[in-house]
């Protein structure tokens, strides 16, 4: 990711300096680093983007892939002769709706980027 970041950073700034000495632009050259600056999140947010749909993201942070090992990790102790009653079960799903919804919760929080309605 950092490299589609670098990348475009680097665009932007070579765009913004040729804007800035263009003599059609009013604009001070002392201007082009504050310019730059306020152009980075843009670049990380576009970078992001670009990661997000082309599924470009390491393997470990794929949420898909994350369902599979867990699938096959039940298959697997299934083919193992790993069994659970229906009390044992009862208790692992009444423990773990709440902590997924605790887990959902922080994590929607932690990853949203402007208040709810805006």
């Amino acid at each position: 990711m950092a490299d589609i970041q670098t990348q475009i950073k680097s665009q932007m700034a070579a765009a913004v300096a040729a804007t800035v000495v263009d003599p059609n632009v009013q604009a001070e050259k002392s201007s082009i680093p504050a310019l730059i600056e306020a152009l980075t999140p843009v670049a990380e947010s576009v970078a992001n983007s670009i990661l997000h749909s082309t599924n470009n993201e390491p393997w470990w942070q794929s949420r898909i892939i994350w369902g599979q090992i867990i699938t096959a990790a039940g298959l697997a102790a299934a083919g193992f002769g790993v069994t659970v009653n229906a009390s044992t079960q009862e208790l692992l799903v009444s423990l773990a709706v709440p902590l997924a919804g605790i887990a959902v919760t922080l994590y929607g929080r932690l990853r949203a980027k402007k208040p709810i309605g805006s």
